[in-house]
């Protein structure tokens, strides 16, 4: 196999058991000429104009993809020696310059030589980043006394509240799906589809969560109020558009899907609580079209997996990802023990210097959420404690939606590094950022202040 700077090393596994004829699945990232700019930020106020934007980009990207795929799988078939065809289709709209293709040892340097080929990436698997269920003492009679729970408390979610709710604000949750009828969801739940492993959209009516994480994850951006008054989202006025893309044996084909469908329907933050089973430095090609060319924010937790190790897609460098903070004694904050985080150096790649992941951390610990119901000790359960990067993620994703909400303007760029900046860092500003902390507990009301 070519070693092409364009091949991702995550094929090196993914290939090992392999002849050189058996095919498996790729995704590839290729080149498409940039349209005139989209505005972007304001696009809640025009919303018709983003979306006008992206059915453009797809009409100007298909006959550079068919002719891409065509080649490839003329210039592959001279390769094999038996079963030529190489299955070559589009994810989505084509929106996104990507596609999903057949490669095998000996055909995947000839899709790698092809001049507008970006990267190529294995389809391998995706899996949720597990939560925890915790034992709780006295914090649930003390959230039910407050009306918020602590990571709202934590993070003066009620003064960010006095500017903004995060309406008009279009967040994307890729995960299991979501609850939708659940009282503390109501209204928020704009669009659901799942993707299903072979990566076709389906729509699904009523909605459903295949495990609890989705909903609970949904309750945290946007969710409102539980039975005892206790609040429990971010942004509660923010629009939800889920993907159930961890539905099955979910693959990065699933994914990209997720994450084209979303971009089709006028997401401005991306969500993502999950991980990959081989390290994929290329996934950050993907982060880079969404921000630059979509100004979208993709969110993502960093990983369970304890200090010294860090989960992708979030240790991509230009991933906002996010680390778990916990409540200790006397009211005080720490990262938990099993919040992933590393300093890693991409060789080879943009940028070539050390990066410390993750990017900034939030309440990830003891944090009570919705879910769907269920029976529990004879009574029916809709809310529930978790812990986990999975837990913090949601905060971030929701704060990010109150900066977008009361600065419509404002670059993505800017929402991104607002927050690092304005972030909190038990060490001070000099100490950050490190792979702990990162550059700290976002600070919503500073953040605010500091976009104004």
């Amino acid at each position: 196999m070519s070693p092409s700077p364009k091949i991702s090393p995550a094929f090196e596994p993914f290939l090992h058991d392999c002849g050189a004829n058996d095919k498996r699945d790729a995704i590839v990232i290729y080149r498409a000429p940039r349209l005139e700019e989209l505005p972007v930020r304001g696009r809640h106020r025009a919303l018709k104009q983003r979306l006008d934007y992206v059915k453009a980009r797809a009409s100007e990207q298909r006959p550079l993809q068919a002719s891409l795929l065509e080649r490839y799988q003329a210039e592959g078939a001279k390769r094999l020696t038996k079963d030529k065809h190489l299955e070559a289709v589009s994810i989505g709209s084509s929106a996104l310059p990507i596609a999903k293709v057949q490669v095998t040892r000996k055909t995947l340097p000839a899709l790698a030589e092809q001049p507008e080929v970006v990267a190529v990436l294995p389809n391998q698997r995706v899996h949720l980043i597990q939560p925890k269920r915790v034992d709780v003492g006295q914090l649930a009679s003390q959230e039910v006394q407050q009306g918020l729970t602590w990571g709202l408390q934590q993070l003066d979610i009620a003064k960010a509240w006095e500017t903004t709710r995060g309406k008009s604000v279009n967040v994307a949750v890729l995960d299991t799906g979501v609850y939708a009828e659940h009282p503390a969801l109501a209204g928020r739940v704009k669009e659901f589809i799942i993707v299903d492993p072979l990566g076709r959209r389906i729509s699904a009516n009523p909605t459903f969560d295949c495990a609890d994480h989705g909903t609970h994850v949904c309750g945290t951006i946007a969710g409102g109020k539980t039975p005892d008054g206790v609040s429990i989202g971010v942004a509660p006025e923010a629009n939800l558009y889920v993907a159930g893309v961890l539905v099955g044996d979910s693959t990065l084909q699933t994914l990209v899907e997720g994450m084209v469908w979303a971009v089709e329907q006028g997401a401005d933050i991306l969500s993502m609580s999950l991980g990959f089973t081989y390290y994929e430095p290329y996934f950050a090609e993907f982060f880079k079209l969404l921000i630059d060319q979509f100004g979208v924010l993709p969110v993502v937790a960093i990983g369970n997996e304890n200090h010294g190790n860090t989960s992708s897609p979030g240790n991509a460098h230009n991933a906002l990802s996010v680390g778990a903070v916990e409540k200790t004694a006397g009211n005080k904050t720490d990262i938990a023990f099993f919040s992933s985080g590393a300093s890693l150096a991409f060789p080879g790649f943009e940028p070539n210097a050390l990066v410390h992941k993750p990017d900034v951390s939030a309440p990830g610990v003891q944090v009570w959420s919705c879910v769907p119901p269920q029976s529990r000790g004879g009574q029916t359960v809709e809310y529930l404690y978790m812990d986990g990067t999975s837990m913090a993620t949601p905060h971030v994703s929701g704060v990010a939606a109150l900066l977008m909400s009361a600065h419509p303007d404002a670059p993505v760029t800017d929402i991104i590094q607002v927050m690092k900046e304005t972030a909190a860092h038990p060490g001070g500003a000099m100490k950050r950022p490190d792979n702990r902390w990162g550059f700290g507990m976002v600070q919503p009301v500073e953040a605010l202040t500091a976009l104004s």
